[in-house]
C-alpha cells in the first residue's frame, strides 16, 4: 500500500512539536505525519479528530503520511472538553488496551476481514475517547 491514497482520522497532532498519528484502515499501525506534510498548513490548529486524505508511506520508524488534506475538522468537542467517565467507580481503561479488546472481539465473528476489524475498532476507539471512558496512552 505505500504510495497509495488513504483516508484515515487524526488521533493525536501535538500542536507545539508539530507532529501527530492518524488511524486509517489502509495501515496496520497509526501512520505518523509531520506539520510540513499538511496541504494549506495546519491552520487553526487543532487536528485531532479530523478526517484526512494522505499518501501513505515508509519512514524511518513506520508508516509515514505525506501529502495530508484535511477533508473535515472533528464534530463535537475538542479533548480537553470531553466528558469524564460516566461512574468514579470505574476507571477508564487505556486506548492500547481498549484496542486489543476490540480486536480480539471481532476476530470471533465469522466472515468480517481485517479491514473492517480496524474500521469498526477506530470507529468504537473514537466513541470511547468522545465519551470518556477510554484514555489515552500516556506512553508510545
Amino acid at each position: 500500500m505505500v504510495g497509495a491514497v488513504a483516508k484515515g482520522k487524526v488521533r493525536s497532532y501535538d500542536e507545539e512539536r508539530g507532529f501527530g498519528f492518524i488511524r486509517s484502515p489502509e495501515a496496520p499501525d497509526d501512520v505518523f505525519f509531520h506539520f510540513k506534510d499538511i496541504v494549506g498548513g495546519a491552520e487553526d490548529g487543532s487536528l485531532e479528530g479530523a478526517v484526512v486524505e494522505f499518501t501513505l508511506g515508509e519512514g524511518e520508524r513506520g508508516p509515514k503520511a505525506s501529502d495530508v488534506k484535511v477533508e473535515s475538522r472533528r464534530s463535537g468537542p475538542p479533548p480537553e472538553q470531553r466528558r469524564p467517565a460516566a461512574s468514579n467507580s470505574q476507571r477508564p481503561v487505556s486506548l492500547r488496551e481498549f484496542r486489543r479488546e476490540v480486536t480480539e472481539i471481532l476476530l470471533s465473528v465469522d466472515g468480517i476481514g481485517s479491514s473492517q476489524i480496524r474500521a469498526v475498532r477506530d470507529f468504537l476507539s473514537d466513541y470511547g475517547l468522545d465519551r470518556g471512558f477510554v484514555v489515552e496512552d500516556t506512553r508510545r
